[in-house]
């Protein structure tokens, strides 16, 4: 009782300190404490409860020194037990938020994140990524791949740096070889995914009159 709230605090902290497009290790030993910590409360709260409930059967007056004290504990166990819930669902809430964004960004969730997560977590990705896939599809959805251009394009194509060997691409208007230190032109659709995975930057440029184009 004497850590009222910290370990939920302590939990948000630690999530907060990786950053935000990453995940911290599902702390599943301070979530299990946090619990206790709400069940503690609660079992006090009984135990208050019940022991007005025999004073009140035995014909006890209540002394209002010892009824304002004793609502005053309860007050105390209620509200911490809503902090502690509030701020479980805060944490589950934005482990959520950042592992749909990596759907979106990454289209798969990275090993190292993967290994951060609890089960229920990796369950609730894979659903999310399958219901996004679905909606994406030619069959049953848009027919749009909506992880493409999270940033609306300047051009249709844009200029990209080659960071490291890929080696011959097909691409919708050919094919082209994607060589370290080259500096190619490519539909900004297939460009962003290569941007994404490193093999390629994109390039910025003067186009003679002061205007930087992407």
């Amino acid at each position: 009782m004497s850590e009222l709230g910290r370990r939920a605090r302590d939990l948000l902290k630690e999530l907060k300190s990786y950053g935000p497009q990453t995940l911290s290790p599902y702390n599943e030993e301070l979530i299990r404490l946090i619990f206790s910590e709400v069940d503690e409360h609660n079992a006090q709260t009984e135990a208050i409860v019940g022991e007005m409930r025999r004073r009140q059967q035995e014909g006890e007056e209540a002394q209002t020194d010892a009824y304002e004290a004793t609502a005053t504990t309860m007050c105390l166990h209620y509200e911490c037990v809503k902090r502690n819930k509030r701020l479980l669902l805060i944490y589950m809430n934005e482990r959520m938020q950042r592992l749909r964004h990596m759907r979106w960004t990454q289209r798969a969730l990275p090993d190292a994140q993967k290994a951060r997560c609890c089960q229920s977590e990796i369950q609730f990705y894979n659903d999310y990524s399958r219901v996004l896939s679905t909606y994406m599809s030619r069959l049953e959805g848009v027919g749009m791949d909506l992880t493409l251009d999270t940033k609306p394009p300047k051009d249709t194509f844009v200029n990209v740096r080659c960071l490291k060997a890929a080696g011959e691409v097909i691409l919708s208007y050919g094919r082209a070889t994607i060589l370290p230190g080259t500096t190619i032109s490519l539909p900004a659709e297939e460009a962003e995914p290569l941007i994404r995975d490193g093999t390629v930057e994109l390039v910025e440029w003067d186009d003679g009159y002061g205007r930087n184009k992407q």
